[in-house]
């Protein structure tokens, strides 16, 4: 039995629905139907892929880390690595820290000018 097919057995033996599921948890109702149909490349990667089938787990009452281990040797038989997924053209943190930073120097240092070279 796949990770999907065992989570969704789990929930369904509990009579709780993927709704119920996912407004407790606040996980999105697509990154639940993802796990239960084992379509890892449809979510985020990760730690939030961890975190999403750890509060499911916790939710229907069953051992989460068992069934994070279970999700991970899937991911792995399936050949995905989502440690290093990410979403493409999103700028990561430390990109936008940079961006940050140069906007404001490029500020400071013409506010510079201005009061000590530009009132000429």
């Amino acid at each position: 039995m796949s990770f999907g097919e065992e989570i969704k057995r789990e929930r369904k033996l509990r009579e709780i629905s993927l709704r119920e599921v996912s407004e407790s948890t606040k996980i999105s109702l697509r990154y639940l139907e993802a796990l239960e149909g084992n379509d890892f490349e449809n979510l985020p990667g990760g730690v939030f892929n961890r975190g999403f089938v750890r509060a499911y787990s916790q939710f229907i009452g069953v051992d989460p880390d068992a069934m994070v281990d279970s999700y991970l040797l899937e991911e792995r038989a399936a050949g995905i690595d989502s440690s290093t997924k990410h979403e493409e053209g999103k700028p990561s943190r430390k990109g936008l820290w940079i961006g940050l930073t140069v906007v404001a120097l490029g500020l400071i240092g013409a506010l510079v000018w201005y009061f000590f070279w530009g009132r000429g």
